[in-house]
Formats: structure tokens, sequence, C-alpha cells
């Protein structure tokens, strides 16, 4: 590597480390430090000090730096350990982000992190018994390090959270979570091709471009995410909600009609009062959670937000306004099962009422109709639940 490619490697990767610092400092400034947010945080710090570093690699084959096989063996695995870092830390991510159960068990915890550890152990106990195996005398890297140290653990990492997330994205039906999804499994598969490409063309900062291009699309697809999904159910926003209607064209196709579907939680407020707001926004989440399994019953994926507060909306596609009870029977026998299994020390019911959209008519004519549906139901379930007692 000549030293004028140096200065221009030297600016790419400048130029690529500030991307990821911005990032860093505008999340750090909207001090949102929740699970995902730390974890996308590590993958961001383990992509800069994996830059930095490879940077005192090109200055070593540049002969900038003078080449000693002591520097040659340090750069070149601390390069494997933060490359391993990267991808361990977006596994992890992935797994916050699709609300994989494992995390919730230490043993399974941690042997998801044994590639690493794995590497770890190898490489310095592998130096050890045989000192000049990866670096000879010579200061010359051998060829092998690619293949057995720097890559398994990488694309083991990648391509496994490439696969949950194909699997997590086909399994939902809500839009923003199946997006979310295919990103996260779209961006390994980016960091794999930049990563054997830089391989291929080690005097070409490819692998800093790449990464870093893909984690500010990222960055930006998920900033616009917190714009437009509800940060504690992680279901639409109501902003998200005028943006669907705005392409009502789009939606009201193949002959199906369109309904509006108002739910409501019953004696909400009792729940906040008797047992903190905490509890009742874990009620709201188990909520959303039974809201989400419940619509799998509906043969075209509908629109589903949290409208406000304890209100939630749907807006269902079908040809048969019988779907809409049937669904309406799945969401409270959803709610009750996600009670049973979450032990609550309440019961959570809803009250669902629906009309049909017409096709010019202003959706706030056929909510407010909606309303009144759901409010009769209201009056209905307590007045059932009224001669149960009695």
């Amino acid at each position: 590597m000549s030293s004028d490619y140096l200065f221009f490697y030297s600016e790419a990767t400048l130029v690529c480390i500030l991307f990821f610092v911005i990032m860093l400092v505008n999340d750090y400034r909207n001090g949102n430090r929740h699970e995902k947010q730390i974890l996308l945080d590590r993958v961001m710090v383990a992509h800069i000090i994996y830059f930095a570093n490879d940077w005192v690699w090109a200055a070593l084959l540049s002969g900038l730096i003078p080449r000693t096989r002591l520097l040659v063996v340090l750069v070149n695995f601390i390069n494997a350990f933060f490359l391993a870092g990267i991808t361990y830390s977006w596994f992890l991510y992935a797994a916050a982000a699709e609300q994989l159960p494992f995390r919730r068990n230490k043993h399974y915890y941690t042997l998801v992190g044994l590639p690493y550890y794995l590497l770890t152990c190898v490489t310095i106990v592998w130096y050890l018994i045989a000192p000049t195996f990866w670096v000879n005398e010579s200061a010359e890297l051998n060829p092998l390090y690619y293949p057995l140290i720097l890559l398994p653990a990488p694309l083991t990492y990648l391509l496994v959270t490439f696969v949950i997330s194909m699997v997590q994205a086909r399994k939902t039906r809500m839009y923003a979570e199946r997006r979310l999804y295919l990103q996260i499994g779209i961006f390994p598969l980016v960091i794999a091709f930049f990563g054997l490409l830089q391989l291929t063309m080690l005097n070409a900062p490819l692998f800093c471009f790449g990464c870093t291009i893909n984690m500010l699309l990222f960055y930006l697809n998920n900033t616009a995410d917190q714009i437009s999904v509800d940060p504690l159910t992680r279901l639409n926003n109501r902003n998200q909600l005028h943006h669907y209607l705005s392409q009502d064209a789009a939606h009201r196709r193949g002959g199906l009609r369109e309904y509006v579907v108002m739910i409501d939680a019953n004696d909400f407020k009792q729940i906040n009062d008797s047992y903190g707001h905490a509890e009742g926004d874990r009620a709201l989440v188990l909520i959303a959670g039974a809201l989400k399994d419940a619509i799998r019953v509906l043969k075209a994926a509908p629109f589903l937000a949290r409208y406000g507060g304890d209100e939630f909306i749907l807006i269902v596609r079908t040809a048969d306004e019988a779907e809409l009870s049937v669904l309406r029977d799945e969401i409270r026998r959803c709610l009750r099962e996600a009670c049973e299994r979450e032990a609550t020390p309440y019961t959570l019911s809803v009250a669902v009422g629906f009309d049909e959209l017409g096709a010019d008519e202003p959706f706030s004519d056929c909510q407010q109709r909606a309303d009144q549906m759901l409010y009769a139901d209201k009056r209905r379930e307590k007045a059932l639940a009224a001669r149960a007692n009695g």
C-alpha cells in the first residue's frame, strides 16, 4: 500500500468513524437508554474500535508504522475480537428487538456467547502453544488466520441472525415489525458481503464504507420508526394511522370492504389506581400482545395501532362482516390466556365496536359510529358481569 493511498484510506476511515460518533452522541443526547438502544450503541462502539484498529493494520502494510511481529499479532487478534464483537452485539440487538425468549434465561444467554468465548480462548491458547504459527518471525501473517480465526464466529452470528429474523418477519402480521425484522436480517448480509470483498481487496476500505452506509441507513429507518411506532406497545401510533388513511386508494382493493374496529380496556383506571402506573403499562403491553395474536384469524392482514391511552384501533379489510365477530371473540380469548399465563392480579377485559367505512365518507364519521358500538358493547359486558356476580 502506497503512502498516497494510505492517506485516502485514513480519510475514509476517519469519515466513517465520525458518522458513528455522531450517531452515538445523538443517542446519548436523546437519553432513551433502553435495552435495544444500549445494544445498538455497543454495535457502533465495536465498529469504531475495529475501524481504528484496521487503520493501524493499513499503516503497518504501508510501512508508516514499523512492522514488528508483536504488533502484527496484536493488531490482527484485536481485529478478530472486535469483528466478532460487532456480530455478537448485533445478534443480541436482534434478540432484543424481536423479543426472543432466551434473553430471560441466563443459561441460554451464556450459550449464545459461546462462539465469541471460544474465539478468545482458541486464539490465546493457540498463540501460547505455537507462537509462530499465525505470524512467523518475518512478521508475515499466516493465510489460515482468515478462515480459522477471523471469520468463523462472525459468520456464525450473521447466519443465525439472518435466519431468525427472516422467520420472525414471516410470522408477524404487523407491517412495522416485519419491516424491522427484514432490516435486521439484511444487515448481516451487507456486513458479510463487504467483509468478504475486503479480503480480496485489502488496499481498499470497502468494509468500512459498507458498514457505515449500512448502519446509517438502519439508523435513519430506526429513527423514522420511533416517530411512527408507539414505544410501549410497539404498535403503530396515531401518526402512522393518519399516514395509512392517506393512502386509501392503495388499501381499498380487491373488492373487500373496510371496517374501523375500536378496542378499549374496561376499568383500566382501577388498575393504575390499585397497582400503579408500571402495572398499567404492563397491562397495555398484554393487550397489545393479545391483539397481535388475535388478528391471525383474519384472512387479510389488518392495520393495528394504539390510538391513545388504553384505546386501540384496527382497520380491517374483509368480504364477510361475520369475520369481525370472530375477531372480537378471539381478542377476548387471547387476553384471558395472556392474563392466566402472566398471573396478573386483576382480570383484563376489553370492549370492541366496529362499523364499515364508506368509500367516500370521512374516517371520523365511521370512527364515531364504531365508538358508539364500543360503548354499547361495554354496557353489555358490564350487565353480563353483574348478572354473573348477582
